[in-house]
C-alpha cells in the first residue's frame, strides 16, 4: 500500500503531467491514468494490432478532430464505428455543421424550424438533403459491382476533400473501417436506396472475413473501446472466433454492468468469453468519453510526437 498523494496543479501544466498526478490519487482519476499507461504500452508494442471502437454520438459531440488526429498519427490500425458517426463525419466533410443548442426546448418548434436534436446539438434537416445530393453524385463514379463495407467506405473516403474527415484519413492511410451496422444510419439508408437502381452492392457479410483475416494474422491485439455498443461487440466476436483475446484493453463507458448490457460489461466478465486475456493490461474508466478521450489523446500525442 502507498499513501495517497494529492493532485498538484501547476501553471501551464502539460496534460501528460496532470495524468501522472492522477496516478497518485484514486477513483476515476486514477483509472484514467491507468488507461493512459496501458495505451502507451499498447502503442509502443510493434506486435500489437490496435483497434479503436467508437459508439455513441462522438462526431456530433465534437470529437471528430480528436479521432482523426489519433488516426493520422497511426496510433490505431483499425477503426470500428457506427453508421451514425460516419454519417455525421460525411456531413462535416461536405461543409455542413452541427450546432450548439439546448435540451430544454420545445422539440415541435425545432421540427418546424427544420432542426433535429441530439441532446444539446442541433442538425439542419437540409444538411441531410445536401448529403444525399453529394452522395449520389459520388456513387455514380463507383464500380458497379458488389464490394464489402470496408472497401466501400475506403472508396468513399477517397472521394472526400476534407483532410480532417475520418473517412478520408482512414482511406489515405490504409486504415480499414468496419461499420457492422452501416444500414442502421442515414448514410446507410441512402446507399441502400442508390443500390436499388444500380449495379453497386454493399455486402456487409464480406467484412466478417476481412476483420477475421486481420485478427488471425496478428500476434497480439489491443483496443480502446469508447462507449461499447455494436462496435465493441463486433470486435469481441472477431477476437473470440480467432482465439486472439485482447492483451491491452481500455474501455470508457457510462453504462453499468448490473443490467447485462454489453456496453457496461466488465473486462473481467470478458475473460470468461475469451475476449480478454486473464493477465491482460486492462481498465474500465467510468466516464463520459467526450471528456476522457481528449485528455488521453492530448497526452498520447504529446508522448508519441518527436521531441
Amino acid at each position: 500500500m502507498k499513501a495517497i498523494r494529492h493532485v498538484k496543479v501547476k501553471p501551464r501544466m502539460d496534460v501528460s503531467k496532470l495524468l501522472e498526478e492522477f496516478g497518485n490519487c484514486s477513483f476515476t482519476a486514477r483509472r484514467l491514468h491507468e488507461a493512459y499507461s496501458i495505451l502507451v504500452r499498447m502503442v509502443d508494442d510493434p506486435d500489437c494490432l490496435k483497434f479503436l471502437t467508437v459508439a455513441g454520438a462522438a462526431v456530433p459531440g465534437g470529437l471528430r478532430l480528436v479521432i482523426s488526429d489519433l488516426l493520422k498519427r497511426r496510433l490505431f490500425d483499425v477503426l470500428v464505428t457506427t453508421g451514425a458517426n460516419l454519417t455525421h463525419d460525411f456531413l462535416e466533410a461536405i461543409g455542413e455543421h452541427h450546432l450548439r443548442g439546448s435540451p430544454y426546448i420545445d422539440d415541435q418548434e425545432l421540427r418546424e424550424k427544420g432542426l433535429s436534436r441530439i441532446y444539446d446539438v442541433y442538425v439542419k434537416v437540409e444538411s441531410f438533403t445536401a448529403m444525399e445530393r453529394k452522395l449520389r453524385e459520388l456513387l455514380k463514379g463507383f464500380p458497379q459491382r458488389t464490394m464489402s463495407g470496408r472497401e466501400f467506405l475506403s472508396r468513399l473516403g477517397e472521394q472526400l476533400e476534407d483532410e480532417n474527415s475520418i473517412l478520408r484519413v482512414c482511406s489515405e492511410r490504409g486504415i480499414p473501417i468496419f461499420c457492422p451496422a452501416l444500414n442502421d444510419s442515414i448514410l446507410g439508408l441512402q446507399v441502400w436506396m442508390y443500390t436499388q437502381t444500380s449495379g453497386l452492392k454493399v455486402d456487409l457479410f464480406r467484412d466478417q472475413a476481412e476483420i477475421l483475416d486481420l485478427v488471425w494474422s496478428s500476434k497480439k491485439t489491443g483496443a480502446l473501446i469508447l462507449g461499447g455498443g455494436v462496435p465493441k461487440n463486433y470486435l469481441n466476436q472477431a477476437l473470440m472466433t480467432a482465439s486472439k483475446p485482447l492483451t491491452y484493453a481500455v474501455q470508457i463507458t457510462t453504462d453499468r454492468p448490473e443490467y447485462g448490457g454489453l456496453s457496461g460489461a466488465t473486462f473481467e466478465e470478458a475473460v470468461s468469453w475469451g475476449k480478454v486475456k486473464p493477465d491482460a493490461y486492462k481498465v474500465t474508466v467510468p466516464c463520459d468519453f467526450t471528456v476522457a478521450l481528449p485528455i488521453l489523446a492530448a497526452a498520447l500525442i504529446d508522448k508519441t510526437s518527436p521531441s
